[in-house]
């Protein structure tokens, strides 16, 4: 067996043998009819005198998957034997990771809603049901788990893996075929899911630590032999499963595969250690933790950062989910003797002094002005091209209409005390930006746009604003692009929307027109968007504050006044019984009572819940409430409500186990 990778023979896909034409069209649906998927399924198959009794299976058949079996001597098959039994039989796994599984199934699921709690008893009734699903038959596992249609089920379930593989390797059991299973599946899951994987970052930091750092290592380590064949990109990239793949391979099969992924092969040497330097930042990472990642990454990538400035970069990425690049950028210029980060540092001020021209700037290093032209393109390109300005990709965006917001985050967050022309130089050299002003708003916008075609179409929306009407009016934004030529209307189409909207707070539909209100004030419309502003639901008084302070016209209209339009709108409804109001197009906002909601959690518990775990998911919702103002108002309902004591509540027609 010296040289033979069982394992992975095993867990190779008779798909392969197909697509290699070692087997016939027929062998292959045969296989697949019967759920024989890997040569480890073939083989039991095989040993269990199945094939000859499967339909469409003749002799030739058999013959063929028999060429496949070959691979392993008798001997080799009765150790594959052996392992099959071992990882495909809960009941036969060793007893520490089996206590292992089923402390970490049995899990409180303190943290889940009852609708995932239902969800997951449904689906995963027992430790082995669980066990089976994620660990077992590794393929089409991204497809099994994009079929739980729940991403809160799927959190669960990650955390339940991540339970399994830390206890297996606190308890020293990394050498398990079950471990390397649990790490594979929590690999493959890792990206399988844009949903899931968005959601599951935001709650668990090291998990968004590590997924970021290997997806970086990964993809670094593709380009460089991307450059060599553009299809190790394609059969590499699109999914981590077949990296993964690679990885349980032995050498002789990946030379196999090479001929069908390489169209100029590159050195076979530089491959295996392409898969080894993969396989390595795998586990690596799997083992650490956020801020010893974190301090590995950042003192290799910016070794110019002190001790200090390294703390405050992980301090940074931990608060705000990005790296202070403008900070990264400005230390690095300070400390560089380059000729090239000079020119920048000077053309920009982002260390601290005034931005600099490029007459003044040939003055000082005595060269010419092209010269220096010549210099700041060639540096825009190795600074941009070094450092991970992921948070700031400006290249497809064709208008950054939160300019001013995001100057000021930069300043106050990564703590770079630049004026707004040494940010917007920053921007415009680094991306191909152009800075605007529209209606004293300023706007960074691609070069694909022209700045005096924009200037000219707002100032026509302006023109026609500012004219009175007593009701609405429209401007077909596709007669201001009429002298435009055909292959940049899309572009003009998409960019002027956003900055109309936000230059002159008119609304463009969703067919092109850009509606004009009426000039008088209307009540409905102003007091929508001043939810929309302010993102929760308000009060009638705030309201009504609120649009005094923002259309002081209205003055004049009493708060009954008002109170009266609110009424009869369809466009704000009531919380409750409450003086709160919401906008009816928030849907993520409840409007029942406090009592309602509390009904409507208590229906979806098998048993009465304690105020504490109710008022839990009522604050959610009323975050103003409190506990006393919630037990009070279901002692007042009973004829819904019941105490069991000890402050568990349930439902007077629901029936409960134990007398409840």
């Amino acid at each position: 067996m010296e040289g033979k990778d069982i394992r992975a023979i095993l867990r190779k896909p008779i798909e392969w043998y197909y697509d290699t034409w070692d087997i016939s069209k027929r062998a292959f649906l045969v296989c697949m009819a019967n759920e024989i998927y890997t040569v480890g399924d073939l083989l039991r198959a095989y040993h269990d005198h199945v094939l000859p009794k499967l339909r469409n299976c003749g002799k030739k058949t058999i013959k063929e998957l028999e060429g496949i079996l070959a691979l392993l001597n008798s001997t080799e098959q009765t150790y594959a034997l052996q392992l099959i039994n071992k990882q495909d039989k809960y009941g036969d796994l060793p007893e520490a990771p089996k206590n292992l599984i089923v402390s970490a199934y049995h899990k409180p699921l303190f943290d889940f809603s009852m609708d995932c709690i239902d969800q997951f008893y449904a689906t995963f009734n027992d430790p082995r049901s669980f066990y089976s699903f994620f660990c077992l038959n590794q393929k089409n596992l991204a497809e099994r788990f994009n079929n739980l249609d729940n991403w809160e089920l799927k959190h669960y379930c990650y955390q339940l893996l991540s339970e399994i593989h830390s206890s297996f390797w606190k308890e020293q059991l990394a050498d398990t075929f079950t471990y390397e299973l649990v790490v594979i599946a929590r690999t493959i899951l890792w990206f399988c899911d844009e949903q899931f994987a968005e959601e599951i970052e935001a709650s668990d930091e090291n998990l968004k630590v590590r997924k970021r750092l290997l997806l970086a290592d990964f993809a670094e380590n593709v380009d460089k032999l991307s450059k060599q064949s553009k299809r190790i990109q394609e059969w590499f990239i699109p999914t981590y499963q077949k990296a993964v793949t690679m990885f349980l391979l032995p050498e002789e099969q990946v030379v196999e595969l090479l001929p069908q992924i390489w169209l100029h092969r590159a050195p076979q040497g530089e491959i295996f250690r392409f898969l080894a330097d993969l396989n390595d930042v795998l586990f690596q990472y799997e083992n650490l933790d956020g801020d010893d990642i974190s301090k590995t990454l950042i003192a290799t990538k910016y070794p110019y950062l002190t001790e200090e400035q390294i703390g405050f970069v992980i301090n940074f990425f931990n608060q705000y989910e990005h790296f202070p690049m403008f900070y990264l950028l400005r230390e690095y210029l300070a400390k560089s003797d380059k000729r090239l980060d000079k020119v920048f540092a000077m053309a920009t001020g982002i260390c601290g002094e005034n931005p600099m021209n490029m007459a003044e700037i040939g003055e000082k290093i005595e060269c010419t002005r092209e010269r220096v032209r010549q210099l700041m393109e060639k540096a825009s390109k190795d600074l941009f091209e070094d450092m991970n300005w992921s948070y700031y990709q400006f290249d497809s965006t064709l208008v950054i209409a939160e300019v001013d917001d995001l100057y000021l985050n930069v300043v106050d967050q990564e703590k770079v005390n630049i004026s707004f022309e040494s940010f917007a130089q920053v921007c415009i050299e680094g991306f191909p930006l152009k800075a605007i002003k529209e209606n004293d708003m300023r706007f960074l916008v691609n070069k694909r746009l022209s700045g005096q075609i924009i200037n000219r179409i707002c100032g026509e929306v302006n023109k026609q604003n500012k004219r009175i009407r007593s009701g609405i009016d429209s401007i077909r934004l596709e007669d201001l692009l009429k002298d435009i030529p055909d292959d940049k209307k899309d572009d003009y189409r998409q960019a002027l929307p956003v900055i109309i909207t936000k230059a002159y707070r008119l609304v463009v539909d969703e067919n092109g027109n850009i509606v004009l209100p009426p000039n008088g004030v209307d009540v409905i419309y102003e007091l929508s968007e001043i939810l929309r502003d302010k993102g929760r639901p308000m009060s009638l008084r705030e309201l009504y504050a609120a649009l005094i302070q923002r259309c002081p016209e209205v003055g004049h209209k009493s708060f009954d006044h008002v109170r009266a339009k609110v009424l009869h709108s369809e466009a704000l409804k009531p919380i409750g019984k409450s003086s709160m109001y919401t906008l009816a197009e928030w849907t993520h906002v409840y409007r029942g009572s406090i009592r309602d909601l509390v009904a409507d959690i208590l229906k979806k518990s098998r048993t009465p819940l304690h105020i504490d775990e109710i008022m839990k998911k009522v604050l959610q919702a009323y975050p103003y409430t409190n506990k006393g103002s919630v037990t009070s108002s279901l002692g007042s309902d009973k004829e819904r409500f019941v105490l069991f004591g000890d402050g568990y509540y349930g439902l007077r027609k629901k029936k409960y186990r134990g007398g409840r």
